[in-house]
């Protein structure tokens, strides 16, 4: 794969996604942006790339330009970047909630490409949602998924209003599974447990629970339901979790991160 990439926005998921994906294409050329140039500076040392200060710096042959700035920052990203933006080139957004349409109208571009990734990128165990409008042919279809293929587990979706259901759950997900660590081992500490000692436990019980159920045929609630002695600990926990409604809370959290989700686009 000899293409090169424009990275504009270079935070924790750009810079996730750009390292793998050079460690597995170590021949695409990287190119990085971001208005400070610090940052872009910082990726582009770790992918071996070019760092730009301005946006018409960028080499024209560049073929994909991956948008990774936050949601409220795109307006004026594009202000800058439909001058500059070569007419072949390949837009893919990590944006949440922004749509293809809007990106089409904003950079006049057709080829526009929506992904959700996740942070789990960082060590090749994301999960990327991945919608193609209908510009995009089956050459870039293959190309664009094989470069995320190297920082993620790659679902394809045929509706964009798809990304933005899953944008909750799977980009969301691994904040809601590091904030019940961040309450156990907070707990944990409490009952006189040393601090390192009850992160490190909480840390290998989500990983080895996390395995089991990638490598289990079993559904979660069968898993569940073999750690779940009847009027045992952990039905004594799963039961006050019951009472206190911790399914309609989520349910009511994931329900405001969609609407979230609807409303970056506004």
């Amino acid at each position: 794969m000899q293409d090169s990439i424009a990275i504009l926005g270079c935070g924790n998921m750009a810079t996730a996604l750009a390292v793998q994906m050079h460690a597995k294409y170590p021949q695409v050329t990287f190119h990085t942006f971001t208005p400070t140039f610090t940052k872009a500076q910082q990726l582009a040392q770790k992918v071996e790339g070019n760092a730009w200060k301005n946006l018409k710096d960028i080499p024209p042959s560049t073929s994909i330009y991956l948008i990774a700035c936050k949601p409220q920052q795109f307006d004026d990203l594009a202000k800058n970047l439909i001058d500059v933006l070569p007419n072949d080139a390949t837009v893919v957004s990590i944006m949440a909630g922004v749509k293809v349409d809007s990106i089409c109208r904003k950079l006049k571009t057709k080829r526009v490409i929506r992904v959700m990734p996740n942070t789990p990128a960082q060590i090749g165990l994301g999960v990327a949602a991945i919608y193609f409008n209908n510009a995009i042919t089956s050459n870039l279809k293959q190309k664009v998924s094989s470069l995320f293929a190297a920082t993620s587990s790659v679902f394809t979706f045929d509706k964009e209003e798809q990304i933005d259901v899953i944008t909750p759950f799977s980009g969301s997900g691994p904040a809601y599974i590091f904030e019940v660590a961040r309450i156990l081992i907070d707990k944990l500490t409490t009952l006189n447990v040393p601090p390192a000692q009850a992160q490190a436990m909480i840390k290998k019980t989500f990983l080895g629970a996390s395995k089991l159920m990638d490598m289990s045929d079993q559904s979660p609630v069968v898993l569940r339901d073999q750690v779940t002695s009847k009027k045992g600990v952990t039905a004594q926990a799963l039961e006050m979790l019951e009472k206190n409604n911790l399914e309609k809370i989520f349910g009511e959290a994931l329900d405001e991160a969609y609407k979230r989700s609807k409303e970056l686009n506004q």
